[in-house]
């Protein structure tokens, strides 16, 4: 896999595993992970889809667990695809997608529908969330105005729509599967055989922006 040249190389920090292979994954298309252990990974800041070696056999992983990738007893080994997952990992990526908005990050996404702003003179980014009409839209601007939203709850019953977080994670899903023009969270990674699409992807990266203007208390800009 290859990064966008045009975008500084981000890293994962804290990552989920998706799937555990304590034999291997005959399936895998890297050689060393067919008859090794191996796991697959989503990152929690970039939504990064990673296959990594365990360090020691002597430790046991879970899926779900969260891991500290610094110091860590594991090898990150590749950046790969959503369609290189396997069928447990992909059943389990909306489990942990919903536990980082809800439990790590729920702050920042609850913040991303006041700070949110339009991507081109039609297309507002909040648009790209499934059910996110023109009329949706308007009342989100209209009442993040009179008040800015605390929580996803508030945001449902203020706006009128129903399982915020089941939004968002189609979205941040569908940003996995790859194909779209712009990424408000998920760092978009491509290979020679997407590049032309890579090309012309636009990462907006929501939540490292908003994650910094958290954290300085500075002027949010897009």
């Amino acid at each position: 896999m290859q990064r966008r040249r045009d975008v500084k190389v981000r890293m994962e920090k804290i990552a989920y595993i998706l799937d555990y292979m304590r034999q291997g994954n005959p399936l895998d298309k890297h050689p060393q992970h067919k008859n090794r252990p191996v796991m697959q990974l989503l990152g929690e800041d970039y939504f990064m889809l990673m296959e990594a070696t365990p360090l020691s056999s002597n430790i046991d992983f879970q899926i779900e667990q969260k891991l500290e990738l610094e110091n860590s007893p594991i090898k990150i080994d590749f950046h790969i695809t959503y369609e290189d997952l396997t069928s447990v990992a992909k059943d389990e990526l909306p489990k942990v997608i919903r536990k980082i908005i809800t439990e790590d990050k729920s702050s920042i996404f609850v913040e991303f529908f006041n700070k949110a702003e339009p991507l081109t003179l039609k297309l507002h980014a909040l648009e790209l969330l499934p059910n996110i009409g023109k009329k949706t839209l308007r009342i989100i601007l209209e009442e993040r105005k009179k008040q800015p939203f605390v929580d996803f709850k508030d945001i449902e019953t203020r706006v009128g729509i129903k399982d915020v977080v089941g939004l968002l994670i189609e979205r941040i899903i569908k940003e996995l599967q790859g194909g779209e023009k712009y990424y408000l969270f998920v760092y978009p990674l491509f290979d020679e055989k997407s590049k032309k699409l890579g090309e012309h992807s636009i990462y907006i990266g929501y939540l490292e922006k908003l994650g910094k203007y958290n954290e300085s208390g500075s002027t949010f800009s897009s």
